[in-house]
């Protein structure tokens, strides 16, 4: 390693562009053979990170989940039920809907997919996004209150 090339290390460390770091070797040797050009190179390099920095985020986000258990649509048993498409969850797993900007809508049973097993301490409110329920006898908490104010209250009408 020559001193231009642990100035460069450095700097990339220092940048926080790790991925670039990971695959500079392989990348030069790649230069060096004449398979990239200056700006090649560059483009291949910044890839590198951006690839390295979107895998990062997404084991981050997975991990985050804590799902039980983590299954790809590559390992899925198609063969459990014979009520599920294959190719219609494969074409589904795609995107391509996604990508022209159309709408899925999935649908089946009640209660199919849901799961109420609660993991943590439940909340006093319920679980989060469900309104609470309201007492007919008692006020709607969500609506804000007036002070009553006017003449019945003794006050003179200006």
């Amino acid at each position: 390693m020559s001193v231009m090339d642990s100035a460069l290390r450095e700097s990339l460390k220092s940048l926080r562009l790790s991925g670039m770091l990971e695959t500079l070797d392989a990348r030069l040797a790649q230069a060096h053979g004449g398979e990239l050009g200056h700006l090649d190179f560059l483009q291949v390099l910044c890839q590198d990170e951006i690839t390295r920095r979107e895998t990062v985020a997404f084991q981050r986000r997975l991990s985050r989940a804590k799902f039980e258990q983590q299954v790809t649509l590559e390992e899925f048993d198609f063969t459990a039920s014979s009520k599920r498409p294959a190719a219609q969850i494969r074409d589904l797993g795609a995107l391509r809907w996604l990508h022209s900007g159309e709408s899925v809508i999935l649908f089946g049973l009640v209660g199919v997919g849901k799961d109420t097993r609660r993991t943590g301490p439940r909340s006093p409110r319920g679980p989060p996004g469900r309104p609470r329920p309201v007492r007919q006898d008692q006020p709607d908490p969500r609506v804000p209150r007036r002070r009553p104010c006017g003449p019945h209250l003794g006050q003179a009408d200006p």
